[in-house]
């Protein structure tokens, strides 16, 4: 009597085991990149972390920063050993090497589990309650793909054929490439909407009297700085500069990405 044969499943479960491999690995290198790069510039948007660690470490009266280099030394050790090793997965896995490949896989888990607790303890230490639970979801997000990555087995037909169907592969290919067209678009479109902020001048509002708000973008840098103070002067020929001051320090500390600043002015006589 001949053995039925496994039938075939919707999704192959190798392009999962694959897919989770992939997804980390390029998780890792970019967060490795937006360290590496920070801020903002041609078809990158990323943040200053040494600013952002800073910032966080003198919100509780550590300014030194010394402190905020050793702390952001630490994460990018973390972040590179998990992308190492979910790279080191993901070529022994396409080499067939599945127990190096889940042995790598477990390691990496390690590290991801231990960086997003190395976060979450920050969190909670300097209130950041958004990035308490974003850190929090990727921490069960890692454990679960973990999971679901050493109990997937491959299935008969694949053990066979060593293939998958053709019909499944033309439409993992056509999904992955709508994503990648859209995700390309919007980078670009952001690039010739936005980057123009990092540069252009910002309106001053006038919030009281003699006394005027300006409030700067995501993207906004010291160039943004210089030429809001010279678009000033050009359209408010009649006032003086006296003072400018920025918000409370205590503010400034929190999350906001953005500088607000205060021009003080006086009329001309």
């Amino acid at each position: 009597m001949d053995t039925p044969k496994t039938p075939p499943s919707v999704i192959p479960h190798q392009l999962v085991r694959y897919a989770i491999l992939m997804y980390w690995s390029i998780f890792w290198l970019f967060n490795l990149l937006d360290k590496i790069i920070g801020g903002a510039h041609f078809l990158w948007v990323g943040r200053d972390r040494f600013a952002q660690f800073q910032k966080y470490f003198a919100s509780t009266g550590l300014d030194s920063p010394h402190i905020a280099n050793a702390a952001l030394a630490v994460a990018g050790a973390l972040e590179a050993f998990a992308f190492v090793f979910f790279a080191g997965a993901l070529i022994h896995e396409l080499q067939k090497n599945r127990e190096t490949a889940r042995r790598w896989c477990f390691v990496g888990t390690l590290l991801t589990l231990a960086t997003f607790t190395f976060f979450s303890l920050g969190d909670h230490w300097f209130g950041d309650r958004f990035e308490l639970l974003e850190h929090t979801l990727f921490w069960f997000i890692s454990l679960a793909s973990y999971l679901v990555f050493i109990h997937l087995k491959e299935t008969g037909m694949e053990e066979q054929s060593g293939n998958w169907p053709r019909r499944q592969v033309v439409t993992t290919a056509a999904v992955s490439a709508i994503l990648m067209i859209l995700t390309s678009t919007a980078i670009f479109q952001h690039n010739t909407t936005d980057f123009r902020l990092r540069t252009e001048p910002i309106t001053a509002q006038e919030v009281g009297d003699n006394i005027y708000k300006v409030a700067f973008p995501f993207l906004g840098g010291s160039t943004v700085f210089e030429q809001s103070l010279a678009q000033f002067k050009k359209s408010h020929p009649d006032k003086a500069i006296q003072h400018i001051y920025t918000v409370p320090k205590p503010l400034r500390l929190k999350k906001a990405d953005a500088l607000i600043f205060y021009i003080i002015t006086e009329d001309q006589p």
